[in-house]
């Protein structure tokens, strides 16, 4: 399911209401006129549509991402990437904000402890690709993220965000993170407010014990 980028809605004879859900009045920041009345339709009918929950089976996506290397690759296949391992899809608000910067170079920081338990570490935004390029770029002392070591997947047409459910109104996404293991399975999920930074040491606990009780034979 796909996000249409066309809109019909005339701003010059938009009313001052405060109900932007219903008429798209107004829009959030760093996104165009039109597209939130757009995104809030779709996003609302969005919750009729099977995305993936713990338990089930992830949902692959084909999207432009940069990689570690810097380049870009305009087709990265979720599924491909991770093959036969663990996985740990992360989602963020945007480039540039308050906390994601914290928390991209705090996974980052992590690489080393999630790649010894075999789990391979893909983060996405609604962002484009130019946008993530840019954000690398700047080193984290100055609100960037430097040269961080796993995929930073452009979500502009909000595929992925609508397979995992985490696509809000105003056309970004929540702060949350999925634990794929290797049969490409939903073990764990968590979706946080806004607000809220995610705890990387937090999150290999849970993973360890997900792995502990698999390794025990324990389902």
């Amino acid at each position: 399911m796909a996000i249409s980028k066309t809109w019909s809605y005339n701003y010059a004879d938009r009313c001052e209401c405060s109900d932007d859900d219903r008429c798209g009045c107004s829009y959030p920041e760093n996104m165009a006129h039109g597209y939130t009345s757009q995104i809030t339709r779709q996003v609302r009918s969005a919750y009729e549509y099977n995305h993936a929950r713990v338990g089930e089976q992830a949902l692959n996506f084909v999207a432009p991402a940069v990689l570690a290397d810097g380049n870009i690759d305009e087709n990265f296949n979720f599924f491909n990437y991770i093959a036969d391992t663990n996985a740990l899809l992360i989602f963020y608000r945007a480039d540039f904000s308050a906390i994601c910067p914290e928390e991209i170079i705090g996974f980052n920081q992590a690489a080393d402890e999630f790649k010894n338990r075999n789990i391979k570490l893909v983060a996405v935004s609604v962002d484009s690709v130019q946008a993530h390029q840019a954000w690398r770029k700047i080193p984290y002392a100055q609100g960037g993220i430097g040269n961080v070591c796993f995929p930073l997947v452009s979500d502009t047409a909000r595929q992925a965000g609508l397979a995992y459910g985490v696509l809000r109104p105003d056309g970004m996404t929540q702060r949350a993170s999925f634990f794929i293991d290797r049969n490409l399975k939903i073990r764990y999920q968590a979706v946080y407010d806004r607000r809220l930074k995610r705890n990387t040491h937090e999150t290999l606990r849970v993973i360890d014990m997900l792995l502990g009780a698999e390794k025990s034979g324990y389902n």
